[in-house]
Parts: structure tokens; sequence; C-alpha cells
């Protein structure tokens, strides 16, 4: 993890479940992450299965120029990363994975921005799986807001087991899902999932 706000957001999340695989819905308070609203959103499956935004805050509708709410979560990613996006944020709101990915968005006059994007599951209920995500920018640049974001593009993507004990401290680098880097390094620190590499820690 890189931006301050996303290391933050992932210890809040992590305080507040206590052990459990995922906090409740209703112990998120806002003004706990009021600095962090603008760039939150929520995911929750729709009547007919599909990911939607529930909710989406500010900063991340200006960057896309639009209203995010209700759209499918699919969209603001180019159509060759859908599939991959949607496995990810559905191991989210089924299976209580934290996943951190880093994309690259590009505006319709072509300039580009990385953005650091995190989910983590939360328990809404029987039946009713959400998550709560933070899409940061690495950099904000000067255009940003002014020139939308036409979509993203999935640079690389990992896994965090919460449940492991530490081995890296957050912040440090992780292996990616990278096409070119997918065999991890320290095979001691880290373990494949199907096709995924996951990352032990996370707790403090």
């Amino acid at each position: 993890m890189k931006k301050e706000g996303t290391i933050a957001m992932f210890r809040y999340w992590d305080m507040l479940r206590a052990g459990r695989p995922s906090p409740f819905r209703t112990q998120i308070d806002p003004t706990a992450i009021k600095g962090r609203l603008p760039d939150t959103f929520i995911l929750e499956f729709d009547d007919s299965n599909e990911l939607r935004f529930r909710l989406a805050g500010t900063n991340i509708c200006a960057v896309f120029g639009r209203e995010l709410r209700h759209l499918p979560f699919a969209q603001i990613w180019r159509e060759e990363d859908q599939e991959a996006v949607g496995a990810l944020a559905r191991a989210t709101l089924l299976q209580e994975a934290v996943v951190l990915a880093e994309a690259r968005g590009t505006s319709r006059q072509g300039r580009r921005a990385t953005f650091e994007v995190l989910l983590l599951p939360l328990d809404a209920g029987p039946g009713q799986p959400r998550a709560i995500g933070l899409a940061t920018p690495v950099d904000r640049p000067f255009w940003m807001g002014a020139h939308a974001i036409e979509n993203l593009q999935l640079d690389e993507a990992r896994l965090i087991d919460t449940d492991a004990p530490p081995a890296l401290d957050i912040g440090a680098q992780a292996p990616s899902l990278a096409p070119e880097d997918l065999e991890p390094a320290d095979r001691e620190r880290t373990r494949r999932v199907r096709h995924l590499v996951v990352l032990d820690g996370g707790r403090s």
C-alpha cells in the first residue's frame, strides 16, 4: 500500500472486525473516515446478481465525470479487464477477501493517472454481501476533475491474507499479478491461491 489514506482505511477496517472475517456494515462511522469519504465507494449485488455502486464519493464521481451511483462496477474498467476485476470484487463480497490493486486511468484527452484501489468486505447481514472500497490517485495531477477518466486498466492486484501472521509491513513491496511477475521471489512469505498471489499479513 502506497497511499496513507489506503493504509488508514485498512487499519480502521481491521480494527473494527476485531478478528472476524469482516466488520458489520453498521460499525462503519462516516465521521471516523470523513477525510477518505470523497474517495470511498460501496459495492453490492443488484437483483440480477450484477455488481453495482451503491454509493460513490464526490472525488470518484468527479474523476469519471459522472454520477456512479447504481452503475455497474465494470463500467469504469476497460473491456479487457472487466472479467478479472469482476472476479476480484466477487471474491471480496462472497469470500470476504481483501483486494489491493493498482490501475491506470486514461482521460478522453489521452492523459494518464495511476490509482490505488482497495476492496474490503462488509457484513450487512445474511444474503446481503457488500464491500467498501477506496480509489485514490497515487499522484493527483493538475488536470484531474477537469478531464474525465474514461476507464481504468488493471496493472496488478493482490489478495491480502488478513488471518495470517504478519510477514511484511503494510507498505512494503508485495508480489503482483502482472504477467511478468507471477512467481513470487520469497516463497516463504507468499503462497498461491488458484491464479492469485496471496500476501500473508495485514495485522499490526
